[in-house]
């Protein structure tokens, strides 16, 4: 049977008079009052519209058509001193059919694709969890190599941003040499990787063959092939030819595995002939592993794949239960969380100043990054509602951190968990590990609050700042004696600023009340009371973050979907497509059937479509 292309898709689905309804009723629109500005060239504002031409690209762009939408709805586009102004007829019908395609996409009326995520090397958190996992070393083999860039929706493990630098190849030379030396430094590692030895009755080849089919099978996380086996037999016979005993001839051999591309990468094959198809439990196996663990699959999941059971609803579920539970399961806290939510940062990036914060020790940053890590493992391990990351009634800390919030009754450096009685503290919104990294180092900074709040949270992100936006201070001690917020005022009166700090800059100033390392104030750098007052459009008023916060939960679509959206592309490690849309919102109706209980978005996740299915083209 011929494959077709997605536009081939779009042809036979019937979508083309949907494809040239939008090119006759809303491109023409898009290209007579908006492309002079926001073009390819021009693009002001960061927005550009000229592929807005058909349905597809519509779709390409549907997380800037709402925008759109309401941009043309209320007047706010074209601007004002625009030559040309459409009618209302005008803009009643592009507004009509740029909504008609969100619908479309929301209730999935057109072909859908599962996927197909880029080759992926493994990055160097993955890395390192994975040699030891194989080889059970107990030091971080990828140290030295240089640090992984964000993709897709901001993770490190998106095989599109994975690019393999020529200096990254001899780190990988180098790091191989150094954990194999500790696997026969230690008789332990060395007995559980070298798992046959000769006998009168087994040959050194046979016996080297069984460890290396063992050892490269779980190296390239599915079964090895003869054809793979044979380089590395070869050369265990010409290190046992040149005199070295049966160990040492395996040296090598176990060295190539770490460099060998079926281990440094996560391939995944294509079956020609088909548009997309289902993957195998191997690769299933291991989607699940990384997705959990960001590490190899263990024994268990190998077992379950081998015979192909893995697959099998209830066994996945089950596994998913399993691994879960398990401490590797800390990994989704520490790279999937501190990603999307951003707290990752305190650990090397944030930077308050010494002089004008002297209590913020090495020992309270670690303590600020770790309430962050285990509060989001508690909300898998106990499976609690993923709303308590907006407004949860319990936090944990250990004595230099409840110190610093105020908490009485806690000694000791171990963390744990404590109910809270003051209700601005709890959720994400009120630790110390964001209010650190949405400050700057000698103040706070409501505009990098505010904006944390619209991208990490609603998945909402301001347009980027105008070239000529100007520069905030860098202290918000003032000699004129003026408050921070009345320092922003003044900014805010520039005429390229004041529409998007409208936005942005209310949401920060519900947080003003916490310092720039998340401590609790009532009076500023300047000796004022702070003045946390915000309006949001809508005359919508609030002044605490507790206010702050159950405003985000009586209207808490815009977060489901995005912790939705987060959570589907860290699992897949692509860039989401407009033909996830369905998926997300099928994810957050599942969420609410299961009282938005952590585990069932993650359960869903893996039982989707585009987790369990390939495409021959994206």
């Amino acid at each position: 049977m011929r494959c077709l292309t997605p536009i081939a898709l779009l042809l036979s689905s019937g979508l083309l008079a949907a494809q040239d309804r939008f090119a006759e009723k809303a491109a023409p629109f898009l290209q007579k009052y908006c492309y002079e500005c926001h073009d390819e060239k021009e693009s002001k504002g960061g927005i550009d519209v000229h592929t807005l031409t058909s349905t597809l690209g519509a779709y390409k762009q549907h997380q800037f058509l709402k925008s759109l939408a309401s941009q043309v709805e209320n007047r706010k586009m074209p601007p004002r001193d625009a030559e040309e102004h459409p009618s209302d007829d005008e803009r009643k019908a592009v507004v009509s059919e740029l909504r008609a395609v969100l619908k479309s996409l929301e209730e999935g009326n057109f072909p859908r694709n599962p996927g197909r995520p880029t080759v992926r090397r493994l990055n160097r958190n993955e890395y390192n969890l994975t040699v030891r996992e194989l080889f059970g070393i107990d030091f971080q083999a990828g140290r030295e190599f240089p640090e992984d860039g964000a993709g897709g929706e901001g993770f490190d493990n998106v095989g599109d941003s994975l690019f393999v630098q020529p200096s990254l190849l001899e780190k990988y030379l180098a790091a191989s040499k150094k954990v194999i030396e500790s696997v026969y430094a230690s008789p332990e590692r060395k007995s559980r990787v070298i798992l046959m030895t000769p006998t009168e009755k087994l040959p050194p080849d046979k016996a080297a063959r069984g460890v290396l089919t063992v050892q490269a099978s779980l190296a390239f996380r599915r079964k090895v092939t003869d054809e793979e086996l044979a380089p590395m037999l070869a050369l265990f016979q010409k290190q046992l030819a040149a005199g070295a005993s049966y160990e040492d001839a395996l040296r090598l051999p176990l060295q190539s595995l770490l460099v060998h591309p079926s281990f440094l990468f996560r391939f995944e094959a294509d079956q020609p002939g088909k548009t997309e198809w289902r993957i195998s439990d191997f690769e299933l196996a291991s989607r699940l592993s990384y997705f959990l663990w960001a590490s190899m699959p263990d024994r268990a999941l190998f077992k379950l794949a081998n015979d192909g059971k893995l697959s099998d609803p209830a066994v996945l579920r089950s596994e998913v239960l399993r691994m879960l539970a398990d401490p590797k399961a800390e990994s989704m806290s520490r790279f999937f969380a501190g990603q999307w939510l951003g707290f990752d940062e305190l650990r090397e990036v944030a930077e308050p100043d010494p002089k004008r914060y002297p209590t913020f020790t090495p020992g309270l940053r670690s303590a600020m990054y770790r309430e962050s890590v285990d509060f989001f493992s508690n909300l898998i391990r106990a499976n609690r509602p993923v709303l308590d990351l907006v407004a949860a009634d319990y936090t944990f800390v250990n004595e230099e951190l409840a110190t610093h919030y105020g908490i009485a009754g806690v000694s000791g450096p171990q963390m744990r968990k404590v109910p809270l009685t003051d209700p601005n503290r709890g959720g994400i919104i009120g630790q110390a590990s964001i209010l650190t990294t949405t400050s700057m180092p000698l103040r706070t900074s409501p505009v990098k609050r505010g904006k944390w709040i619209l991208n990490n949270l609603l998945g909402t992100p301001p347009p980027p700042p105008p070239p000529n936006a100007g520069v905030l201070p860098a202290d918000d001690k003032s000699a004129a004696k003026l408050s921070f917020r009345e320092q922003l005022e003044q900014h805010r009166k520039q005429p390229n600023c004041a529409g998007c700090h409208e936005k942005i800059d209310p949401l920060g100033f519900g947080l003003e009340n916490f310092d720039a390392i998340g401590r609790w104030r009532s009076t500023d750098a300047n000796g004022k009371p702070v003045d946390s007052m915000a309006r949001l459009p809508g005359d919508i008023t609030f002044s605490t973050p507790s206010e702050l916060k159950k405003l985000l939960l009586e209207s808490d679509e815009l977060f489901l979907r995005n912790i939705a959206r987060k959570m589907l592309a860290y699992a897949l490690g692509r860039p989401l497509e407009y033909y996830d849309e369905p998926v997300i919102i099928d994810l957050v109706k599942k969420l609410r059937q299961n009282d938005l209980k952590t585990q069932s978005l993650i359960l869903s996740i893996v039982e989707s479509h585009p987790f369990q299915n390939r495409s021959a083209k994206r």
